[in-house]
């Protein structure tokens, strides 16, 4: 590393040691950070090449996979007012639409047509919220149906009473709600197609087992959610950037008719 920062003091090169090492060529205003340059560049990378390792761009970089939408500058007011504000748009901008090209390139989606498929995959995949409303109902049901369960258990001692006795009206009139709770619940048990009561332990399994099934329906619909988002942006980042060579022909052909 030492040799090479001679080499290039030789050839003319400023150099400027600090918690990064910069350079400035003879024509140059100010200095440069070595890292700016790149991956390549930075001082690890360099002295990682001099020893005869890899270059840095050339391994498989990790992306974070997020695509951001393009700033619309034509409309947005702080554009218009900032010069400084312009200046960083426009260099985001490239930096998304690079990142948008890159992702299009990763996942082997080669034209506008392609994409368009993708997104409306992605939106069709109405079966897992399905899913999550069908799994959401039976725990709705089978929680109630536990409740109706439990109302007949605590009851059935007062009902067999009522079936026994012999002045039924008299002993319905001391115990009304409970015996229309019993047969409200009776009925429920009857509509829910059971013969025979199942148990607490059973009932909470069950319940279990269903909402561990919404808790991963609910994630998987997260990540479609995400899904759906991305590819959205997508779609609306490559309408923009197809549409600017468009508008920059009808520009040419404005000026050459004023010409």
């Amino acid at each position: 590393m030492e040799d090479l920062l001679a080499r290039l003091q030789r050839e003319g090169c400023e150099i400027k040691r600090g918690k990064y090492v910069s350079a400035r060529a003879p024509d140059q205003e100010r200095f440069t950070r070595l890292k700016t340059l790149g991956a390549d560049y930075t001082e690890e990378a360099v002295a990682s090449r001099i020893a005869g390792g890899p270059r840095p761009s050339r391994q498989p970089r990790q992306r974070s996979g997020k695509v951001n939408l393009l700033i619309d500058t034509q409309n947005n007011t702080k554009a218009q007012q900032s010069a400084g504000y312009q200046r960083w748009a426009t260099i985001e901008n490239l930096k998304r639409a690079a990142a948008t090209m890159n992702f299009l390139t990763e996942h082997g989606i080669g034209s506008y047509e392609e994409l368009a498929e993708r997104c409306d995959a992605v939106s069709a995949a109405i079966r897992t919220r399905e899913s999550l409303r069908d799994v959401e109902q039976q725990i709705a049901d089978l929680t109630l149906l536990g409740k109706q369960i439990d109302t007949y258990r605590k009851l059935k001692p007062v009902y067999d009473r009522y079936k026994a006795s012999k002045d039924k009206e008299k002993f319905l009139r001391g115990f009304e709600s409970e015996i229309i709770l019993f047969e409200t619940a009776a009925r429920e048990i009857k509509k829910a197609g059971l013969t025979k009561l199942p148990s607490s332990d059973k009932l909470k399994a069950e319940l279990d087992g269903l909402s561990t099934r919404k808790t991963a329906l609910q994630t998987e619909l997260q990540k479609i959610h995400r899904e759906e988002k991305k590819f959205d942006t997508l779609r609306q980042n490559v309408d923009v950037l197809l549409e600017r060579p468009k508008e920059q022909e009808q520009q040419r052909q404005r000026n050459n008719e004023l010409e």
